[in-house]
């Protein structure tokens, strides 16, 4: 499935990646936007776009992030999946932090002024947006409605998980613009979800700090208390006593610090490990990017010269049609053949055209031409059918000056094969006898375009 992507939003004034002749289509779906989070699917005859913004209040007023979709000829009926796609890539590029990026405050923002400062963050994004669509969407891609209205209207919807499917393909035959809008409450992004999972994580460090502070002054009171048992004459034994219990402490703290510090040497040499192995791979994307690069251009280079053959192909066939319109003047058309067949009287067949007639079989002769055009329109030709003595063979029916007159329709570059009972010929049964006939076909009285002869034995 084809599918173009765009990134749009305000993270210095408006900005869009690619910038296009769309920029003043897309900023128009902003000012329609009536939730936080909102889904504007707008058809343009055979294009549909699938716009997803989603506001930025924490930045100050009109400041909003967007993604676009666009599919020509097709659409994807399944609403709830396109929101999910567009969730999943709003927070993989907030959490990836190139485009977006999560401030200590826990507010999503802007990394950059400008989407093209990012292009390698950009072709990662559209991979994954291909990657996702193909994965959750393939399955509800349909061909767009024929029917479609021209003027621009618009309606809105409060999508939740009760809406059918199916209604997408009444709804886009009879509005241009379709606005889903979203309620947040109980369905946060994935990156709101992690942001207050952290935050949740941090309140609980405080609360353990808080306690741990708590116990560290009640352990100074408790050896304040030995001190002042040791002054008074029973703290010497009980201080012995805690300081064994420490030492005890001491030394189980410090098997499990060198226990730890083991697995943080094996730790840390996995994670040279894996560095190196992420060092790998990435030489073999950065290879792989490069080898596509060099196929792009080279695709590139095939196809401008595909199209430069194309425009030689068309200046030669406009060339050709203009020499055949030259020739279509005197040789309207081209016969390639002239068959004979034989009828009876009532008109039916004795004698397919081009089998063997017999003279004792013979009745009217009718011939079917078989002829290539060289112009369009109606073309006038006179047949001559000469005997084996070399005579023109004419009736009562017959024109002066050949044997008869028929009309024939040309078209241009077009192969026919006709045959007309006004060129029908002949009368009793054993009418023609044995011989060689010669049969002429001529255009104007000066140009013969057949000429050539048929037996009958």
């Amino acid at each position: 499935m084809n599918i173009e992507f765009y990134l749009l939003g305000t993270p210095d004034g408006y900005n869009q990646y690619p910038l296009d002749e769309k920029e003043d289509l897309f900023r128009s779906f902003h000012d329609n936007v009536k939730s936080d989070t909102q889904l504007t699917v707008y058809r343009i005859a055979d294009i549909v776009y699938y716009v997803y913004t989603r506001n930025m209040p924490s930045l100050g007023k009109d400041q909003y992030f967007g993604m676009v979709i666009a599919l020509n000829g097709v659409y994807m009926s399944h609403i709830g999946n396109v929101f999910s796609v567009f969730e999943q890539l709003w927070s993989n590029i907030a959490l990836r932090g190139n485009i977006l990026n999560i401030d200590k405050s826990g507010r999503i923002r802007f990394t950059h002024s400008r989407f093209v400062d990012t292009p390698e963050e950009i072709e990662t994004t559209i991979r994954e947006c291909r990657e996702l669509v193909e994965t959750n969407l393939s399955d509800c891609v349909k061909r767009l409605p024929e029917d479609y209205v021209v003027q621009t209207n618009a309606v809105t919807i409060a999508y939740d998980d009760s809406f059918k499917t199916g209604t997408l393909h009444k709804l886009l035959e009879e509005y241009t613009q379709i606005h889903f809008t979203k309620n947040e409450d109980g369905n946060a992004g994935y990156v709101d979800m992690v942001v207050s999972r952290l935050y949740d994580e941090n309140r609980k460090l405080k609360k353990e700090y808080s306690r741990l502070k708590s116990q560290k002054k009640q352990y100074k009171i408790v050896v304040l208390l030995l001190v002042l048992l040791f002054v008074f004459g029973g703290g010497l034994y009980l201080l012995n006593t805690y300081v064994h219990e420490q030492n005890i402490t001491i030394e189980q703290k410090n098997d499990t610090i060198y226990n730890q510090s083991e697995h943080i040497t094996n730790l840390s040499g996995t994670i040279v490990e894996q560095k190196k192995e992420n060092s790998r791979l990435n030489r073999l994307y950065n290879d792989t990017e490069r080898e596509n690069r060099q196929l792009h251009t080279k695709v590139n280079e095939q196809e401008q010269t595909i199209n430069n053959l194309q425009d030689q192909l068309s200046l030669q066939t406009i060339e050709l049609d203009g020499y055949r319109r030259k020739i279509g003047n005197t040789f309207p058309m081209i016969i390639s053949s002239v068959e004979m067949g034989n009828f009876y009287s009532d008109g039916t067949k004795e004698t397919d055209y081009g089998s063997t007639i017999y003279s004792s079989y013979s009745s009217f002769i009718e011939p079917r031409i078989t002829y290539l055009g060289l112009t369009s329109g109606t073309v006038t030709l006179k047949m001559k059918l000469y005997r084996p003595n070399g005579s023109l063979w004419r009736d009562s029916s017959s024109p002066y000056d050949c044997t008869r007159t028929a009309y024939f329709t040309a078209s241009l570059n077009v192969q026919k094969s006709v045959n007309t009972s006004a060129l029908r010929v002949g009368g009793y049964r054993g009418y023609w006898s044995r011989g060689t006939y010669t049969i002429e076909f001529w255009y104007n009285d000066r140009v013969c375009l057949y000429s050539g002869t048929f037996n009958i034995y």
